[in-house]
């Protein structure tokens, strides 16, 4: 157990708000702070990934057309049955 939480538990265990409220305080840095570094090492190690692995996450082209296709062919439905 980390040092922040036992510091936490004492403070819980003596009844000092004070000291409780600043412990957890600190266990969630500590814990945050984990967190983001094990984020920070991912992008790293996938910042300079192949271009064929970044580019699987974006759309691509033809699909973006054939959805721009279907929205302009319903905009024109709703205008034939208007007039």
């Amino acid at each position: 157990m980390s040092e922040n939480i036992s510091n936490l538990v004492n403070a819980i265990e003596g009844g000092n708000a004070l000291e409780t409220e600043n412990a957890f305080a600190a266990a969630i840095a500590d814990k945050l702070s984990d967190k983001l570094d094990a984020m920070r090492q991912d992008v790293a190690k996938n910042m300079f990934a192949s271009p064929e692995a970044v580019m699987e996450d974006e759309p691509v082209a033809d699909e973006v057309e054939v959805e721009e296709v279907a929205e302009v062919e319903e905009v024109s439905d709703v205008e034939e049955t208007e007039q």
